[in-house]
């Protein structure tokens, strides 16, 4: 199926559905709120097959690849949509890569149908001892756990790297919810206390660092593609809204200093644009793939963050109300910028990669 789709009108498909679904008068509305997704619009996206986006065709998916799932994040990033899919995303290549085929029937089919919501550890946290036959610990930070069903912690077993499985409902499983300024995502902190493990919660193929990097490269993709979404279109409400306002007895859209700022924004967000392309058209393990997601994400989400904080500043002093858009875009791309590694963090292993070549 997937040489029978085109990315672009599948872009186009996602686009316009959020559009029509989810206006940014909805994304107002929700950033005042404290619910921690939008629970209609998941089912729709699952009803439309999103959540199965990159779902092997083997196990009733579409069979996509990183092009379609970047297309999908772009969008949710221009409509601020409160959805939990980057830990979709994720578990489903992590459940390819490592899950038994009885593991991969019990879990593929509830990501793919939308009817479960898994939340994913990032790179660098806790790791659960696996040798007894209860778990314990805690785990900070878990993107998207206050909504999800199923959580997937990293652990060790016999010292080895694995990944644990566990329904969000298990009997000792606690998670509270983390205070964001971006409410369009939500964090939490799972901490398990005698939780009773059975061999079924343990993901225990090759759990490696070429796993970890597998996952941080598509992590890295689906961030710096929501950030891009982000910036094209904070930039496009900035522009309606400089048609309307008026200073001096003029439309602000029409003061050459404010044009070039937003001229240079447009072109920074095209270059940024070619940099998402370039690292979601590489193959998962081709050379160079995980040093072009890293390249993209640290320098997509810093370029979108600034270009977010400058439309506040164009929007006047509304800008920074909550009436208006900008504020929910800004805090969604600094959020982005911080998620499975900040610039600095990824600077470093950017270097790493490149002495090591």
């Amino acid at each position: 199926m997937s040489d029978e789709i085109d990315i672009g009108v599948l872009a186009e498909s996602f686009a316009e559905f959020l559009g029509a679904e989810w206006p940014r008068e909805k994304a107002v509305a929700f950033a005042r709120g404290d619910a921690t997704m939008a629970a209609d619009l998941w089912t729709q996206a699952g009803a439309l097959g999103w959540t199965a986006l990159t779902v092997s065709e083997a196990q009733g998916g579409l069979g996509l690849g990183t092009q379609a799932a970047a297309a999908l994040h772009e969008a949710l990033g221009a409509a601020a949509a409160p959805l939990p899919m980057l830990g979709n995303t994720l578990t489903v290549a992590l459940l390819d890569a490592v899950a038994t085929q009885e593991q991969q029937d019990a879990l593929v089919a509830g990501l793919s149908d939308s009817s479960q919501r898994a939340a994913l550890a990032s790179p660098g946290s806790a790791v659960i001892d696996t040798d007894g036959a209860v778990l314990n610990g805690v785990v900070s930070d878990v993107l998207d756990a206050p909504s999800a069903t199923v959580l997937f912690l990293r652990g060790s077993r016999v010292g080895q790297p694995v990944w644990i499985a566990l329904p969000a409902a298990t009997a000792g499983v606690t998670i509270e919810r983390s205070l964001l300024a971006d409410t369009s995502r939500s964090l939490g902190t799972v901490t398990l206390h005698n939780v009773a493990l059975a061999d079924a919660h343990v993901l225990a193929g090759n759990c490696g660092p070429g796993l970890d990097d597998e996952l941080l490269r598509l992590a890295a993709i689906a961030l710096a593609a929501d950030s891009l979404g982000c910036g094209n279109a904070v930039l496009v409400a900035t522009i309606e809204y400089m048609g309307v306002r008026e200073q001096f007895g003029r439309l602000i859209g029409s003061f050459q200093a404010l044009k070039h700022r937003v001229a240079d924004h447009k072109a920074a967000l095209e270059a940024a644009r070619g940099l998402v392309e370039h690292a979601s058209a590489l193959a998962p393990y081709a050379p160079g793939a995980l040093l072009a997601a890293l390249t993209a994400k640290q320098h997509v989400t810093r370029i979108v963050a600034e270009v977010a904080r400058d439309c506040i500043q164009l929007h006047g002093g509304v800008g920074f109300t909550s009436e208006y858009v900008p504020h929910i875009y800004l805090k969604r791309a600094k959020l982005n910028e911080a998620l499975f590694g900040t610039r600095t963090v990824l600077l470093d292993r950017i270097a790493d990669i490149l002495e090591a070549a």
